[in-house]
């Protein structure tokens, strides 16, 4: 019998709604893409080797984290800013390294003009942080608020 892993909670703290909101809509459109990249490959297209595999990792990896997302609990600040708190397991740090790794890579084709994706500097920053906070809090760290490089 496996052991089930335990479940943590996690809290975002101070996350600019509408970067939060492009930041989600920007998932959205990675896992469109890959899925498309995906439906592709299996109706027997030609598709790069390189960008299946990041595909077949990112689908997976997107939906659980949505899925977590779409579970928590979000509330507005009195500046305006979002809270959100939920849990994850803490073998999901592994999950988060491997996205953040992913997408790096997903911008790096996109550059390329291998996808249709478009980055938003406050995006990309604001997602690298919620996976930096997230892996860190799920090694126990205390939660931090989110602050814009300036």
């Amino acid at each position: 019998m496996t052991e089930r892993a335990a479940v943590l909670p996690v809290d975002l703290d101070r996350v600019p709604p509408a970067t939060f909101r492009h930041m989600v809509v920007y998932l959205d459109d990675v896992l469109r893409e890959c899925q498309l990249v995906l439906v592709s490959q299996s109706q027997g297209r030609a598709v790069s080797t390189e960008l299946a595999d990041i595909a077949s990792g990112l689908v997976p990896d997107i939906e659980e984290i949505g899925d977590a997302f779409r579970a928590a609990e979000i509330t507005e600040r009195d500046d305006g800013t979002l809270h959100l708190s939920g849990a994850l397991t803490a073998n999901q740090a592994s999950l988060l390294a491997g996205m953040q790794v992913r997408l790096v890579q997903v911008r790096q084709l996109g550059r390329r003009g291998a996808l249709l994706l478009d980055s938003d500097p406050q995006v990309i920053q604001l997602m690298e942080w919620v996976w930096e906070e997230l892996a860190d809090q799920l090694r126990g760290r205390r939660p931090r608020p989110y602050q814009h490089a300036r």
